[in-house]
């Protein structure tokens, strides 16, 4: 497999979410974010995940919302909840340090031996 390096910051990477869905219920959407994409458009207006969300309503009248947030350079589980009612769980899972968070990391190489190790 060809890993490279660095994300490909602002070339297109995603242009269908349905198939980076990893995980739907009645109150969440779980994506597979890849690395180089923003989840906003942020101040400079650039390409965002939000701005193909329509496509993960799934027969809800609203769009989903992000319950929290990944850098742009991030790959990873990103949290959407589907309507208000679970914005307001998922705020306070987070907020309270409910949700379990795990990090990965690709290198090149191994990462220098510690004293500790």
């Amino acid at each position: 497999m060809n890993i490279p390096s660095r994300p490909l910051i602002g070339q297109p990477t995603m242009t269908d979410l349905l198939s980076r869905v990893l995980f739907r219920d009645h109150l969440v959407i779980i994506l597979n974010k890849p690395a180089g994409l923003a989840v906003h458009s942020g101040p400079r207006g650039k390409a965002s995940l939000e701005d193909d969300f329509d496509q993960l309503r799934f027969g809800l009248p609203r769009l989903p919302a992000l319950a929290h947030r990944l850098d742009a350079d991030t790959s990873g589980c990103l949290v959407l909840g589907r309507h208000p009612k679970a914005l307001r769980k998922l705020g306070r899972i987070f907020s309270e340090g409910l949700a379990r968070k795990t990090y990965l990391a690709i290198t090149t190489s191994p990462p220098p031996a510690t004293k500790d190790h």
